[in-house]
Formats: structure tokens, C-alpha cells, sequence
């Protein structure tokens, strides 16, 4: 095989203008960080899993204004630069403000796997890092990497993760997939469980693995693949990629077998194993107002998202984009807090929350809001082929309604 040489590593000059342009139209936004340590972001194959933190005070309102101007620098940037495409294959994820990072109360794990490069309060940083550090190891951590293991555990599946906007580099991609989406979260949650710490680097996981699980050559195996780029011809082709992903499922299997002990969440996790803890682990109480904050936080800048894949160059690979999108829509910002919402707040269940919007208004949304929810529902439910690109397009139309509900929903959830 002929191979595209691994590009220099901008991700530097990536991320400081992609901060620098957002602040300038979103003054609110005073931190950028990304999921990993920046050693992970490898040129020419990843994307960059943004988080951006805000000052205090952001209203349902502001959030909807940042969807439209980070959308619009995003937008920008994608045109001005095509080769920084698979960089920005969406907007930041991760959007909270301030006391929302350093409350308590509302802590997720993933918060502590997240590396910070550039902020205009380092102040408040500094107590935030400061207060993870004095949180010390928890039952809250141990269930978010179990989870994350066990979301893991099994074989490669080859129809996740689809190569786009990788441009030359997309020859490498099938490798890439394996050895930085596949095998390092599984070993990095895992060995965070072992240690009771969390661990932020997918590499540094690897190289941990080696010294802790010396029985599988693998993880080595690995970290020798990844430093030459991807440039290993003869993994490429079945049977040797069906060959190298059986030893990747034995390498997350050998890490498994080291886990049972360690366990502490579930009553007979040493008696058992992944699949039996996959049920305990479900069977688990969950924080029902946290559920609705957790789902209703990764929406803010859901429009902005949808408004750049609509307006995106015709370089940039929307399709598979646009779908996930529209999964997310129905799934993770509408059945999952409206679920957990009403259980909260009615001490009832429901398998179809559609029937309970109506019944929001007018003490909690106003009519017009109650009908963009139910807009949103139809947009998430109405995917036929050909038609996603017009759906997303409907979306950005109603979106900004649509979150204000949401908003009003948390807010109602957390004072419950």
C-alpha cells in the first residue's frame, strides 16, 4: 500500500484559533479543553472533542445565541480551511458554565478526563482542578468507567465509526479506528478502576497496560502501530485485520479478568463476570434530576451543529453526521430527560413521554414551547431515505424553542 506521510501536528494552532474566534462573538466562553491529553490528538486522523466552559449566569437565551455564532465561526473556519475538516466534524459537545463544572452536586467523572489548553479565568480553573483533586476517588467514578468498560466489552464492530473527512488519510483509517477508538477507552476506564484514579490519556493508557498486563504483547503491539502512522501494509487485509481485532478483544478481555476484584459497586462481581455485571450495573439506582441535567447539557449547541451541517462545503461529509444527529435529537435531548423527568416530578413511569408534553403546559412550558417539542419529536422520528438533509434543516428552525423547554425542564428537574 502507498501511504500519505503523517502531516505536522497543528492541533496547537487549531485549537487557539478556534478559541480565540469563538470568544470574540461568545465574550461568555473563558476556557477550551478537549477530551484526552494532547499527545492523542493525532495529525491527520482525529477529530477534537471540544468543551468550552462559560461564565456564570448563562440563560436560556445566551445559550441559543452561542449555538448561532459558534455555528457561524465553525462554518467559517470549515470553508477557510478544508484541510482542518476532520477537526471540525462538530461543534463542542461539552458546554457548562463555571459553577456547573465545580458544583458538588452535579460532578460527572467524565469531567476529570478533560484537558484544558487555553482560559481567560485560571483562577477559576485552578479551584476546579483543585476541587477534583480533593474529591479523591468515589462510587460515582467507579460506575462511570464501569459503564464505559463494559460499553467496550466485546468484538470490533465494523460498521461503527465510518471514515469521513479524512481526506488522503482515510487509507488508514480501519486501523485507526481499532486502536484509538476500539481498545484504549476499555484498558483507560479499566485501569482507572485499578488504580482509583482517573486516567486522562489513551496513550498513556497503553503504555500503563504493557507494565500491568505484561501476559498480552498487544498493547505494545499497538503503540508500535500507532507511532508509524498507520504505515503497516499487511494489517489491512482479512485474514490479518480479523487476526489483529481478535487480539484486541483478548487484550480488553485479559484487562477484564483483572477487574472483579476491584469492583466495589456490585454485590457478586468476582462470582461473576462482563455480561452479568452489564445487568447489575443497569439494576443500579440513578439521580433522576442528574439524568435530565446530563442529557439536557449536551444540547446546547445542538442548533449550531445542525445549522453547519446544512450550510457545510460540499467537501465535508454530512450524511453519516446528520443521521447521529438526529438519533441524539430523539433519544439522549427527548426520551431520556422526558423519562426521568416525569418519574421525578410524578413518582410515575412512562415508555412514551410524546403522550405527557401536552400535559406540561402551561404550569411548566407555554403552549408555543409544548408545540416545538413535538416538532422536534416528528423531526426525530421522520428519517426516510433521502430526507435527513431536510430534516436538519427543520431542526434549526425549531430548535431554539425546542431548547428553551429543555431549559425550563432541568431547572423545574433540579429543584425537585
Amino acid at each position: 500500500m502507498i501511504f500519505e506521510p503523517a502531516p505536522p501536528n497543528d492541533f496547537a494552532e487549531f485549537i487557539n484559533t478556534y478559541y480565540e474566534r469563538c470568544r470574540r462573538v461568545v465574550p461568555e466562553i473563558e476556557a477550551i479543553g478537549g477530551k484526552w491529553e494532547f499527545e492523542d490528538l493525532l495529525p491527520g486522523m482525529s477529530d477534537f472533542d471540544y468543551r468550552f466552559i462559560y461564565a456564570d449566569g448563562m440563560t436560556a437565551a445566551d445559550w441559543c445565541r452561542a449555538a448561532d455564532a459558534v455555528g457561524e465561526v465553525h462554518l467559517e473556519l470549515c470553508v477557510s480551511q478544508p484541510d482542518w475538516a476532520r477537526k471540525l466534524e462538530h461543534l463542542p459537545g461539552g458546554n457548562l458554565t463555571w459553577e456547573e463544572l465545580s458544583n458538588p452536586t452535579g460532578y460527572c467523572p467524565e469531567y476529570r478526563q478533560w484537558h484544558f489548553y487555553h482560559t481567560a479565568a485560571p483562577d477559576r480553573l485552578k479551584d476546579v482542578e483543585d476541587g477534583f483533586a480533593a474529591r479523591g476517588w468515589s462510587e460515582a467514578d467507579e460506575r462511570y468507567h464501569l459503564g464505559k468498560f463494559l460499553a467496550y466489552y466485546g468484538p470490533y464492530d465494523r460498521e461503527l465509526n465510518p471514515a469521513i473527512n479524512l481526506g488522503s488519510y482515510e487509507s488508514k483509517y480501519p486501523l485507526h479506528s481499532r486502536l484509538m477508538h476500539y481498545l484504549p477507552p476499555p484498558v483507560q476506564s479499566a485501569i482507572s478502576i485499578l488504580r482509583q484514579e482517573t486516567l486522562v490519556g489513551k496513550l498513556e493508557a497503553l503504555r500503563l497496560a504493557c507494565d500491568m498486563f505484561p501476559e498480552t504483547s498487544v498493547f505494545a503491539e499497538a503503540l508500535d502501530i500507532i507511532g508509524r502512522h498507520y504505515e503497516v501494509g499487511a494489517l489491512y487485509e482479512d485474514p490479518a485485520l480479523a487476526q489483529l481485532e481478535q487480539r484486541l478483544l483478548e487484550g480488553i478481555q485479559t484487562v477484564g479478568r483483572h477487574l472483579a476484584d476491584a469492583i466495589t459497586i456490585l454485590p457478586d462481581a468476582v462470582r461473576t463476570g462482563p455480561e452479568q455485571w452489564r445487568d447489575a450495573l443497569n439494576d443500579l439506582p440513578v439521580d433522576l434530576g442528574r439524568t435530565v441535567f446530563d442529557s439536557i447539557k449536551w444540547a446546547r449547541l445542538t442548533k449550531g451543529r445542525f445549522y453547519f451541517y446544512v450550510n457545510a462545503p460540499s467537501f465535508f461529509d454530512t450524511t453519516w453526521l446528520i443521521q447521529s444527529e438526529l438519533d441524539r435529537l430523539g433519544e439522549l435531548f427527548f426520551r431520556t430527560p422526558l423519562c426521568a423527568f416525569w418519574e421525578l416530578t410524578t413518582g410515575e413511569k412512562t415508555d412514551n413521554p410524546v403522550e405527557i408534553v401536552p400535559r406540561l403546559a402551561p404550569d411548566i412550558l407555554p403552549q408555543e414551547e409544548v408545540e416545538c417539542v413535538l416538532t422536534v419529536v416528528s423531526i426525530s422520528t421522520g428519517r426516510q431515505e433521502g430526507n435527513a438533509l431536510e430534516l436538519a434543516r427543520q431542526a434549526v428552525e425549531v430548535f431554539n424553542g425546542f431548547y428553551h423547554a429543555l431549559h425550563k425542564i432541568a431547572e423545574t428537574a433540579l429543584q425537585t
